[in-house]
């Protein structure tokens, strides 16, 4: 989080208060308006939260207050959109000023952004906050970090913005304590609704043996209970076994890919016994044929398409899946034989990880057994896909 550059009008004199300036242009850099919102006076200079004294801007944006010496941030800016007011046009720096005694402070020019939400929560530790700890935000539906991360303040609370979000979207957080484990936890992100995502660090973390047979080289995938995307991945020989440190205790989802066959189990950790994963070494089939979707804009990205299917016996979807062609045409070089649900989906892929994160799908057959190869039609309504 930068400081602003404060501009020290006039040369240090008593020590009176101190008046605080600046002006809050719109996100198309115009005249802000009368805008109301607070300062925030801290106690401590790292915190994001503090008193708040109130602020009224007059009809050009500008706005000026006496404070005494000491440290405070800018609070969150609202407006609505001039052209949709469904739309906020937003402000969510938390900017750090620090008042000495100089009459004067020029904290210069706030743009507003045309939206956006933030993401807020605090972290714990045997019931006390954790300081100086780093949150960081995972791409929604996939383990993959996003770049965007926050460090604690004094009181274990962080807050990360999305300038971004228009619609509400899915987000996955993560605290890496040193090398000894990480914790995740899940939020729910939507235009001007903040999120939240509080985490407690547990004491100590659990180890999780895995007890693999295969018929060749499988992605084993982890993830907490509940949600389908994977966090943790490794490469294991079909026949082997391998131990995985760091898990937060609580229970966890395990799921296991090779050549087109998958299983799937969960665990409560700290665990007693390793988890079994058994893929069997059954025969592989061809699965190929055409989606059509009507009613698909003309615009819609087409290769965000894919055709999943999912096991019977249970599992998370986005492990097994082939991507529709702009003809609508699909194809599975092999499938393991068994029971699946085949759905029509949009969403991302990872390649990294061989995944499709599903945003929206349809159920195109609710049952297909495969015995051998097979050629399919498929149809999905294409509201079921864009949401």
């Amino acid at each position: 989080m930068r400081t602003l550059l404060l501009c020290l009008l006039c040369p240090l004199l008593a020590r009176a208060d101190a008046e605080l300036i600046g002006q809050i242009f719109d996100s198309e850099k115009r005249d802000g308006g009368v805008l109301e919102f607070a300062v925030l006076r801290l106690a401590n200079p790292e915190d994001l939260d503090g008193e708040p004294i109130a602020v009224r801007t007059d009809r050009m944006g500008r706005f000026s207050l006496k404070l005494p010496a000491g440290a405070y941030r800018i609070g969150d800016i609202r407006k609505p959109s001039e052209k949709d007011p469904s739309l906020f046009e937003s402000y969510f720096g938390r900017d750090l000023i620090e008042v000495g005694h100089a009459p004067m402070y020029d904290i210069g020019v706030i743009v507003l952004e045309r939206a956006g939400s933030y993401l807020q929560g605090t972290v714990t530790k045997g019931g006390r906050p954790k300081a100086g700890v780093t949150v960081e935000v995972f791409l929604p539906g996939a383990g993959v970090p996003s770049g965007a991360t926050a460090m604690t303040d004094s009181n274990g609370r962080y807050q990360l913005q999305f300038p971004d979000v228009r619609w509400r979207r899915r987000v996955a957080v993560r605290v890496a304590e040193g090398e000894s484990g990480q914790v995740f936890a899940g939020a729910e992100v939507d235009l001007w609704v903040p999120g939240r995502a509080d985490l407690t660090l547990p004491d100590s973390y659990a180890e999780l043996m895995i007890d693999l047979t295969a018929p060749g080289e499988t992605r084993v995938h982890l993830h907490p209970a509940g949600d389908p995307a994977p966090y943790i991945s490794h490469r294991m020989k079909g026949t082997s076994k391998a131990a995985v440190s760091g898990l937060a205790p609580g229970r966890w989802a395990v799921t296991a890919v090779c050549n087109g066959g998958m299983a799937h189990a969960e665990v409560d950790l700290p665990a007693a016994a390793p988890v079994a994963m058994a893929i069997p070494a059954a025969a592989r089939h061809r699965v190929s044929g055409t989606v059509a979707i009507p009613g698909l804009p003309a615009d819609f990205d087409r290769r965000s398409l894919a055709v999943v299917a999912r096991p019977s016996e249970g599992g998370p979807a986005g492990y097994l899946w082939a991507p529709v062609g702009r003809d609508g045409s699909f194809s599975f070089p092999g499938l393991a034989a068994g029971r699946y649900e085949v759905l029509v989906a949009a969403g991302t892929v990872f390649e990294p990880l061989q995944y499709f994160s599903v945003r929206g799908s349809a159920l195109a057959m609710p049952t297909l057994d495969l015995g051998s190869p097979r050629e399919l039609t498929l149809s999905a309504r294409a509201d079921d896909l864009i949401k």
